[in-house]
């Protein structure tokens, strides 16, 4: 299902709808749209069914919340927020330039996962990317496909390959790709690293996608 972005849909926080949305994303990204529970969604929002019906007509309503609230994170926050602001001229950086801000951007779009306060947003949006869920098509037209096209200018400029071809998009979806895969498999890359934590281990995970020296002849 194909959806858009509302322009002013963005309850403030402590509201009801803001609560409802808050434990949904929870529900909803541990669990799926199926198994979550309702009743869990209002027990954690400390409300009660009848406000879903109100604020949001039905379980797909509130999802569907849940997208757009997401979509909307993930363009003004964090890794989106830093790549609106090179969307303006990455070509212009040069190729050194160019490596070191992908770092960055690995960087922040990890440690930005990591937050505490986002924690259940990414849950539910990689959940989303990865099953098909409803939201696919709102997350690519919104996020995901801005995301992409800054990535491969600049991977572009870093690896000397043709602006806006194949072979940048290919790769920067291998970047975005790798980064999903360690957030989404923090515990499996923890038990094979033998590491304790993930949160301190951000230099490591960027070395790992994008070292800082690469062989470039072999990408051409």
């Amino acid at each position: 299902m194909s959806m858009s972005l509302p322009a002013d849909e963005n309850p403030d926080e402590g509201t009801t709808k803001a609560d409802l949305i808050r434990a949904a994303l929870k529900h909803f990204g541990e669990h799926g749209y199926d198994a979550a529970s309702l009743r869990s969604i209002v027990s954690d929002a400390l409300q009660n069914i009848s406000s879903i019906k109100y604020h949001f007509g039905s379980k797909k309503g509130l999802y569907d919340a849940c997208v757009v609230a997401v979509a909307r994170r993930m363009r003004s926050e964090g890794p989106g927020e830093m790549l609106d602001l090179l969307a303006n001229d990455p070509h212009n950086l040069t190729p050194e330039e160019a490596r070191s801000t992908i770092r960055i951007i690995i960087g922040t779009a990890i440690r930005d996962a990591l937050r505490p306060g986002s924690r259940s947003d990414t849950k539910f949006m990689r959940r989303e990317v990865l099953m098909g869920g409803r939201g696919v098509d709102l997350f690519l037209k919104e996020v995901l496909r801005g995301h992409i096209d800054v990535m491969a200018a600049l991977l572009s400029r870093a690896e000397n390959l043709p602006p806006e071809s194949s072979a940048a998009r290919l790769r920067a979806l291998g970047i975005i790709g790798q980064t999903t895969f360690f957030l989404t498999a923090d515990i499996l890359t923890k038990k094979s690293m033998g590491w304790d934590r993930f949160d301190d281990r951000v230099p490591e995970l960027i070395d790992a996608i994008y070292p800082i020296q690469r062989n470039l002849k072999a990408l051409l």
